[in-house]
């Protein structure tokens, strides 16, 4: 609610502005990008690995250990299929204060997204041995993961056009924004595995788990067990490049590509006071 009043205010103070400034122009707009992390997929590899491999290691070796106690790990490696697939739209409100000749602007916008990093495979492979006999054990399971967050969020960026005055005028943008709370702890984390544990004796043993939790229950689940959670919203970072097509005195078509906590492509449509 407090944001909802902070960004109300702010729009009410840009619609002062304009009679204050003797050209200062106001302008709508409304835009949908498509949102990826696939461009980078070997960073994000690089970087998630790491964690889900610690959260399903543990998890196969708390199932493991609760019946064979004596067996610890003994190396783990896993071959993980990602997808990173989102959309989001949004509204904003961009004041000139240099008119329509003015190549600068400052914007204040509601954004909406959808954003999800899916492990649709991962293979996993833990090798365990037995601490008392010093045999060897093995731990082959499939799994698949998925977050899912759907922010709202809101959002100040700063724009500067190239060539204002033309038809068709490049610009370059670059913002920040925050999410509410309650739409980043809404966030949702799946899992699910199904694995055989080969053992010394060569007999085997199957093994299933799967759950969904929100970032809610984590941090509810953290704090619990005495462990920090401080991240309370999600940032949002903007850093793109565009161009303005201008249809009419006050009607513009927007496109634009570029960084927005991930890759976005988008379009939109802006009237000009």
């Amino acid at each position: 609610m407090k944001k909802f009043k902070l960004l109300g205010l702010s729009c009410w103070l840009l619609f002062l502005a304009g009679p204050l400034l003797a050209d200062g122009r106001l302008e709508f707009s409304f835009h949908y990008s498509g949102w990826s992390l696939n461009i980078a997929r070997g960073l994000v590899d690089n970087m998630v690995s790491d964690v889900l491999e610690s959260d399903l290691k543990d998890r196969f070796l708390t199932q493991i250990q609760a019946d064979y106690p004596a067996l610890v790990e003994n190396g783990y490696s896993q071959k993980i299929a990602f997808d990173a697939p989102g959309h989001n739209f949004g509204f904003e409100l961009r004041f000139y204060p240099g008119g329509r000749q003015g190549a600068f602007s400052l914007g204040l916008g509601i954004e909406k997204s959808s954003m999800e990093v899916n492990f649709s495979e991962v293979q996993a492979d833990l090798d365990l041995i037995d601490q008392n006999l010093d045999q060897a054990a093995n731990f082959k399971a499939l799994a698949q993961a998925r977050f899912i967050i759907k922010p709202l969020s809101f959002h100040l960026n700063l724009r500067w056009e190239l060539w204002p005055a033309k038809v068709i005028s490049p610009f370059i943008t670059l913002g920040a924004g925050l999410s509410t709370g309650q739409s980043f702890f809404d966030a949702s984390y799946e899992y699910a595995y199904l694995g055989t544990l080969s053992l010394p004796d060569d007999s085997t043993r199957d093994y299933t788990q799967s759950a969904t939790k929100t970032l809610g229950d984590i941090k509810d689940e953290r704090l619990a067990a005495g462990k920090d959670f401080s991240l309370n919203f999600l940032p949002l970072v903007q850093l793109d490049i565009g161009f303005r097509a201008r249809i009419s005195r006050a009607l513009s078509l927007c496109f634009e590509a570029g960084f927005f906590d991930g890759f976005i492509f988008r379009g939109g449509l802006s009237i000009r006071t």
